[in-house]
């Protein structure tokens, strides 16, 4: 038997794409996946493909890995899932490759296929192996792809799950998405599943798949407190740990309801309780991990600083911080925001368009640094009003801090410089 001093150092492991002992939320797309698992098992097409998207850091990864693992022990082999990424494949003949396996007869199939659609049939004789150009238009690749699509399902219920979807090309995602749609309406058992960052949005606007916004479409933010509070006290009420809510708080507030800071805030504490042996979270606790935890989490905020910086979106992101501070982080409707965007560019003598303002406010999403969210509006009714919020409002705080005012930066320059001459 696990001893529970080993479970407990055990219990939270922070890192990319990592299961959480309890994955709190997201119960509207683990309703969704499981309807679609029920409807596939019996045979039945889903209604619809469901779509992810989210900064890092907010448990996209780590909610399909969790899905998957939870339909296998359910469904066992009544259902086939294949989990991909576009750095697998460069193409069309890559990634059937990859959905085929190890089915030899839909392999030679699609050998088949794509020997007859090809000018030089012996281009495909290492299909998924190689990469091989080829001049067919998109719509006849649609076609080879629905064709094993739909065969491969109809002889088992299948799960496609694209992950890192925001680097597929575009015209890649346009035939995965018509293909998915045409074999879902002969009703054949098959459900595509794409997440990635905010850019997943861009990709499939630029698609021409216009019908993809009919999807499931999960957005994935911050958890809300309740969430972030489960996910920290639940997992450790089953090493026996007390956490008293007035401790669970502030642990929530210095996380910032940040899914992967809640992991690390959680860790650093059971590491902790080992040592001191323990069982329950004080605020002495918290004193003695706040600065082991802080590091961790400084790790990411450099991270963003240094990909804002490579963008050049510092001096935007401090304008946009600034405000959302001024704001007690309250989130900002979104037309409000735009015009910030509009005159912080202005200021910064660059272009002012309107495509240029939804362009940076996309990068910005995509780095995690604002998200766009709908709030009830009580002036309206039921109308939602959408707004943005900060992706992690620490974050902002880290970015405005690396800014010194220009005075300061002269008066360090200048000592500098006479330090230099003696």
């Amino acid at each position: 038997m696990t001893s529970p001093d080993i479970k407990l150092k055990n219990l939270f492991d922070p890192g990319p794409g990592r299961i959480p002992p309890l994955l709190a939320g997201r119960e509207h797309e683990k309703a969704f996946f499981r309807d679609s698992v029920d409807r596939l098992t019996t045979k039945v097409s889903p209604r619809q493909d469901m779509i992810i998207y989210g900064p890092r850091g907010n448990g996209k990864t780590a909610l399909l890995r969790y899905l998957q693992e939870a339909i296998q022990k359910e469904a066992g082999d009544k259902l086939e899932i294949s989990w991909v990424t576009p750095s697998q494949f460069k193409d069309l003949v890559q990634l059937v490759g990859l959905i085929l396996g190890n089915d030899q007869s839909l392999f030679k199939k699609a050998l088949n296929l794509f020997e007859r659609m090809f000018d030089d049939s012996t281009a495909s004789a290492n299909i998924g192996m190689a990469s091989v150009k080829t001049s067919l238009n998109r719509s006849k690749e649609t076609l080879v792809l629905e064709d094993l699509l739909r065969e491969k399902s109809k002889r088992k219920p299948f799960i496609l799950i694209i992950d890192e979807a925001h680097t597929l090309q575009s015209d890649m995602g346009q035939v995965l998405l018509n293909a998915s749609q045409n074999v879902r309406a002969e009703k054949c058992p098959l459900l595509l599943v794409l997440a990635g960052t905010p850019n997943l949005q861009t990709i499939l606007n630029q698609s021409s798949a216009t019908f993809w916004d009919r999807n499931s479409i999960f957005p994935l933010g911050r958890l809300s407190e309740k969430e972030a509070r489960k996910a920290l006290t639940t997992p450790l009420e089953s090493c026996q740990v007390a956490c008293p809510e007035k401790v669970a708080m502030q642990v929530i507030d210095r996380a910032q309801c940040y899914p992967y800071f809640i992991q690390i805030w959680g860790s650093c504490i059971a590491d902790q309780l080992v040592k001191t042996d323990e069982r329950e979270v004080t605020l002495e606790i918290l004193t003695e991990v706040e600065d082991m935890a802080i590091a961790k989490c400084s790790n990411i905020y450099v991270h963003r600083f240094d990909e804002l910086n490579r963008m050049g979106l510092v001096p935007l992101a401090v304008d946009i911080g600034s405000a959302f501070a001024e704001n007690d982080n309250q989130p900002i409707p979104i037309r409000e925001l735009e015009d910030l965007v509009w005159l912080s560019l202005e200021k910064l003598g660059k272009s002012a368009t309107h495509e240029a303002v939804q362009e940076n406010m996309q990068k910005l999403m995509h780095v995690g640094y604002i998200w766009q969210i709908s709030v009830f509006d009580k002036t309206t009714g039921e109308i939602p009003l959408l707004c943005y919020e900060p992706g992690i409002p620490s974050l902002m705080k880290f970015v405005k801090g690396q800014r010194r005012p220009q005075a300061e930066v002269n008066a360090f320059l200048e000592a500098f410089q006479n330090r230099a001459k003696n």
